[in-house]
């Protein structure tokens, strides 16, 4: 049918559409668009930009592809360069790498762009290292916590036998390996960067809550090596989330958690459900309202959160109890403690959270409640995890639930959801039962044996033959 014909400028993030039949320009403009939410409200607005007829790198492959199969041939001309200096790592001899992160790094080498899809658990970490020690060349891994910023840190110096610069929390170090917050590069801008990066690492890409600051930098970088690590394979693009492929490109790799359960990298879970029957419903119309009087204040609920907890901590578990509300994990701690129990609270805000954390891991506390740990931080020593908080997100229950499914000498991890009765609340629990499912697989129905509830979740919808 014709040449399409697209160039990558040199420090350029973008690519321009150079020459092609007039409709070609009308059809990439539907193909890379999208309805923005506005509230009440939902505009569609298109990744393509009509006037400088450019488009973000990371949806080449998606524009190739649509291409070729109009029948049209595409000549791709990359004018970029290679950038960086050379980083002299030493690989520590431990870090071993499985045969699925080596395939994750090789795919990565060669498509120098795209999303590594692995679960909690599965070392991405330790696949993203591999990757910038393979190039051998400055680069920067983009966080979005302070946690991050400072795990990241301590796993470059350990792994790559380098101290890791730091951007982020006041601090404005660079080396060639930087690990940088997203809001800190954002605030005072990516061209304040004082080294040349060969390769940019996104961790957590899956944030499609903050997609607009992720969008915002990632075009303003002009990387040509750009990844996102990602623990949720599963994720359609939809909406505003196009704006994540957008700045590193399509899913490269996927691993998916029913494998490594299979081939014993994560433990086996088990899945199980508290029921409990409330004194009196709510009649707020407000879901924040609903939220405090069936979730939060809710004195059945939360006696029956902390039976199950103080239950699994004797039998040796050691148990984070997740939570949404400062207020409620406050609750709970000062119940677990009047059971007997040394439980600390921990969030964001904890003055102390680093020596809590530490305690946790020793044994010291054996009950951890916390709005803390929805993404990347590593604490292995997790053997149970109790979604107390509600709420029907499915990032961040896999998130949080997959702090719990590492190998555990002689017992499984334990997830716990509860059960509320609620109708709202109710279908919130039957979203996130629906996200476990889709996620773990056939392990989710082989580790579903709670005497109380069992939740049949199908791929089309959700019922409950529960009691």
């Amino acid at each position: 049918m014709g040449m399409v014909k697209l160039r990558i400028p040199e420090g350029s993030a973008k690519v321009i559409i150079e020459k092609a039949d007039p409709k070609v320009y009308f059809q990439i403009y539907d193909l890379l668009s999208y309805k923005k939410d506005y509230g009440k409200w939902e505009k569609p607005e298109s990744l393509y930009d009509p006037y400088e007829k450019t488009f973000p790198v990371g949806l080449l492959p998606r524009v190739k592809t649509f291409l070729n199969c109009k029948g049209y041939r595409v000549r791709i001309i990359d004018e970029r360069k290679d950038m960086g200096v050379p980083l002299n790592s030493t690989w520590n001899p431990k870090y071993s790498l499985r045969k699925y992160q080596q395939r994750a790094v090789k795919k990565a080498l060669k498509a120098k762009m795209g999303v590594l899809a692995l679960p909690v658990g599965s070392g991405k970490t330790i696949v993203g290292l591999r990757i910038i020690h393979e190039l051998n060349l400055s680069a920067m891994i983009v966080v979005h916590t302070k946690e991050l910023l400072y795990q990241w840190a301590e796993k470059v110096e350990d792994v790559l036998g380098v101290e890791a610069g730091i951007v982020g929390d006041n601090k404005w170090n660079e080396k060639p390996v930087t690990i940088a917050m997203i809001q800190t590069l954002l605030s005072r801008g990516a061209d304040k960067l004082e080294l040349e990066y060969a390769a940019v690492l996104f961790d957590e890409c899956h944030r499609t809550s903050a997609a607009e600051k992720f969008y915002r930098l990632g075009m303003s970088l002009p990387q040509i090596y750009r990844f996102g690590l990602s623990a949720t394979p599963w994720r359609r693009i939809r909406g505003e989330e196009i704006k994540i492929e957008a700045v590193v490109g399509p899913t490269l790799y996927e691993v998916k958690a029913e494998d490594l359960i299979r081939e014993k990298f994560l433990a086996k879970p088990k899945f199980d459900v508290i029921t409990y029957e409330s004194r009196m419903p709510s009649f707020s119309e407000r879901y924040k309202e609903l939220y405090e009087d069936m979730i939060m204040n809710n004195e059945e609920r939360n006696r029956a959160i902390v039976k199950k907890a103080v239950k699994l901590a004797k039998k040796g578990h050691r148990v984070l109890i997740d939570v949404r509300r400062i207020e409620h994990g406050k609750i709970l701690v000062e119940m677990l403690r009047e059971k007997g129990m040394n439980a600390e609270f921990l969030s964001s805000q904890s003055p102390d959270r680093w020596e809590i954390l530490e305690k946790f891991k020793t044994g010291e506390i054996s009950i951890l409640v916390s709005t803390l740990l929805k993404e990347g931080v590593d604490i292995p020593e997790i053997s149970t995890i109790i979604l107390a908080g509600g709420g029907k997100s499915d990032i961040m229950t896999i998130q949080t639930i997959g702090r719990a499914l590492r190998p555990k000498k002689g017992m499984k991890a334990v997830i716990v959801d509860i059960q509320d009765d609620d109708p709202l609340l109710f279908t919130h629990f039957i979203e996130r039962q629906k996200a476990l499912k889709q996620y773990y697989g056939s392990f989710y129905d082989k580790g579903m044996n709670s005497k109380k509830s069992r939740v049949k979740v199908s791929e089309e919808g959700c019922s409950d033959s529960s009691k």
